[in-house]
């Protein structure tokens, strides 16, 4: 048995329009909710700011990587994830080395994108990236989640819109910037999976979850052994069946590594995915690397919902929303060329 999704053509249907909105919209709110508390375990955000607080954007928490963050404001991973889709955009589907060179060249004299929390590890990728010098060795900046997380707006893109797969661009964009094969594997995975939820598959029973978990490992498993094995150690300890309450003590305080974050953004939204609004807010609050688990839940979220379900407040209150909304009309036209 398989999960029916169906996109006609390159065409999408308004419901679809919707859940691509959804993934961008929902990976920028996820990403401003949870940009307030990097850095922070699980226990200290729950000590300084409470559940409550964390359920609309606050300025970055004392003590927490970036006290100086803005209510509403994105971070480096969504601005990424925009430098991604801007080149597909320009480029009618297409994306390269050399357009990657160019975009990330301007990213590192943004004062923007310099302010918004890029880490030193995410910073050196770039620049190596730039300086045409291979990818690092060393096994943080090699394993580090920036080069899967801003694949998330890969899945917004028609498959094989006059040039490669998404799932393509995404394995490739990681191979630039990240020595590591599970990265490829990593982004991919988060492609493909936005993609399908655009498309509309279910995953309202227990059942139906089962046979995604089954069909991404599957399909990491193609990719990258390592990857793969670490996402089947986060998958089977959780409880598809309900509506969680609380989050499992196995997914709070995230590494911003890909083997924690990005199996650990999935099993959340999983066992949260009937709320989207729980589910990003129990992102925010996970503790670690919170700002890059909420902008992949986020996108999950909304890509499975659509943007008519996410909190209007949130959305509302989102800085430089125009550009936002200018991306989302952005990724459409791929769909109508």
């Amino acid at each position: 048995m398989t999960l029916e999704g169906k996109v006609t053509g390159k065409s999408l249907t308004a419901e679809q329009e919707d859940r691509l909105k959804g993934a961008i919209l929902g990976a920028a709110c996820g990403n401003a909710l949870g940009g307030s508390c990097v850095g922070l375990n699980h226990k200290e955000i729950l000590g300084t700011a409470g559940i409550s607080v964390l359920r609309d954007f606050v300025p970055g928490l004392t003590r927490s990587q970036y006290p100086e963050h803005r209510p509403g404001e994105v971070l480096s991973d969504f601005l990424l994830g925009k430098a991604l889709a801007e080149i597909l955009i320009e480029n009618q589907g297409k994306i390269d080395k050399d357009s990657l060179k160019t975009k990330f060249s301007h990213l590192l004299e943004d004062k923007e994108f310099l302010r918004s929390g890029a880490g030193a590890h995410c910073l050196a990728a770039l620049r190596r990236l730039v300086d045409e010098l291979p990818p690092s060795e060393d096994s943080i900046e090699a394993t580090h989640v920036s080069g899967a997380a801003r694949a998330f707006t890969l899945g917004c893109m028609p498959q094989g819109s006059n040039g490669d797969s998404r799932e393509a661009i995404a394995i490739m964009q990681a191979e630039l910037t990240h020595n590591n094969r599970s990265v490829a594997a990593a982004a991919a995975v988060i492609a493909k999976t936005i993609a399908r939820f655009v498309e509309g598959i279910s995953l309202e029973s227990e059942e139906e979850v089962k046979i995604y978990v089954g069909e991404q490992l599957a399909y990491s498993r193609s990719i990258d052994e390592r990857f793969a094995d670490f996402w089947d150690d986060v998958a089977p300890d959780l409880d598809y069946s309900s509506q969680a309450t609380e989050i499992p003590y196995s997914l709070v305080n995230v590494e911003p590594s890909v083997f924690e974050c990005v199996p650990s953004a999935v099993g959340l939204f999983l066992i949260f995915r009937h709320d989207p609004e729980e589910a990003i807010c129990a992102a925010a609050r996970i503790g670690g690397d919170t700002d890059t688990v909420a902008l992949i839940v986020g996108a999950l979220a909304g890509a499975y919902h659509g943007a008519s379900k996410l909190p209007q407040r949130w959305v509302d209150s989102l800085e430089n929303k125009e550009e936002v909304d200018k991306l989302v009309d952005g990724l459409k036209t791929l769909w109508k060329n």
